[in-house]
């Protein structure tokens, strides 16, 4: 079970695939893929409630953050990255040699809005926002006072999980020019291999954003699959169930896993993403925990090297088989320190009747 990389779980149906290779076979593969994806910013632009020159389109968001870093290193800008954060944003730092300084989260992995950096002029704050690994969000008039009273300073919001947290950030770019917000249909959409993210700002920042951009990056099965079904009110409808149904199940295994256990072998961090953090307190149970998992070929993520997540991990939500699959592998592994409040919740097999604990824990913990 791949629960490492926040993927949906669940795959497009084949009817789609099908329509989409029908499609795909009418283009000209020798040719490079039209340059001109205008139909498709309009499309992307209606999703998110702007306007075309608001979008900037890539073949995943992952290419407008290594751009945009390149970008913010050769104008020399000032640049702020708040910690832990998406690897990425550190992982290019680094091999690109491009300093920044962080803004380290709480201890208790909240943003310290109190001891942020200063940003001069020309400063870039960069902040993930549902925070990826953590999944803690930003506030809205936090992230509006910083973007008031730093005029001459960009703010790049990566809200790649938007869709599932309760705040949207991209309508902001009407009213704060230094505002750019990152955004993606490799998570609320079931098409993550299909490499396809966006950018919104105001026009003059998309306009130079824009230039910076490969000519012919979006392939053509990208660019087929967005004319012919992304934007269908049926596929937008079905991508929306299933961020429902994630954020059913995300809600349930956070006060499951809560309810099975008393806090003091683990704590589950609240999540606004399609993830959870999990942090385990003994360093021999953290290591017990990644075994059990990987022999269980269940993959999650170990977080342990990001800064201020010792013993930690993050695994993705998945179906409710997967869910519970991980869940019964956690269980086992940390079994003396599992905790039954109520008796008449027996095992069968080694296991718990999961379906039982689901609605006890949902009743008692809502």
């Amino acid at each position: 079970m791949l629960l490492d990389k926040n993927e949906q779980s669940e795959d497009v149906a084949f009817s789609i695939k099908q329509q989409v290779l029908d499609r795909l076979m009418a283009t000209d593969w020798n040719r490079y893929p039209s340059a001109d994806c205008s139909d498709i910013e309009a499309n992307v632009a209606d999703y998110c409630g702007l306007n075309p020159e608001h979008i900037v389109l890539s073949p995943g968001s992952a290419n407008i953050i290594t751009t945009l870093l390149n970008y913010f290193a050769l104008n020399k800008k000032h640049i702020v990255i708040a910690q832990p954060t998406y690897t990425l944003f550190d992982y290019h730092c680094k091999t690109y040699n491009i300093a920044y300084t962080p803004w380290l989260l709480t201890p208790e992995l909240e943003y310290d809005y109190d001891n942020m950096p200063i940003l001069n002029p020309g400063s870039v704050l960069i902040v993930t926002t549902p925070n990826n690994p953590v999944g803690n969000s930003m506030k809205r008039e936090r992230l509006e006072q910083i973007l008031a009273s730093n005029p001459d300073s960009f703010v790049l919001v990566d809200a790649v999980y938007a869709e599932f947290a309760d705040e949207d950030f991209a309508p902001l770019v009407r009213k704060y020019d230094n505002l750019m917000v990152l955004r993606s249909f490799s998570k609320a959409f079931p098409i993550a291999g299909l490499r396809f993210g966006y950018l919104c700002a105001a026009p003059k920042t998309a306009a130079i954003v824009r230039k910076l951009m490969l000519q012919f990056s979006i392939n053509h099965l990208t660019q087929v699959f967005a004319r012919e079904v992304l934007f269908t009110p049926a596929f937008i409808q079905s991508s929306q169930d299933r961020v429902k149904t994630i954020i059913h199940e995300r809600e349930m295994m956070y006060r499951l896993l809560n309810h099975r256990f008393d806090g003091a072998a683990f704590k589950v961090f609240k999540s606004s993403g399609n993830f959870l953090l999990i942090r385990i307190y003994d360093d021999a149970d953290f290591k017990k925990v990644l075994a059990d998992l990987e022999s269980k070929g269940i993959k999650v993520l170990n977080t342990s090297p990001f800064p201020l997540l010792q013993n930690t991990f993050r695994v993705s939500i998945g179906t409710a088989h997967e869910n519970d699959s991980f869940i019964r592998c956690l269980t086992d592994s940390l079994k003396e320190k599992c905790i039954h409040r109520h008796p008449q919740i027996k095992q069968i097999g080694g296991y718990y009747q999961l379906e039982k604990v689901r609605q006890f824990a949902m009743v008692a913990n809502h």
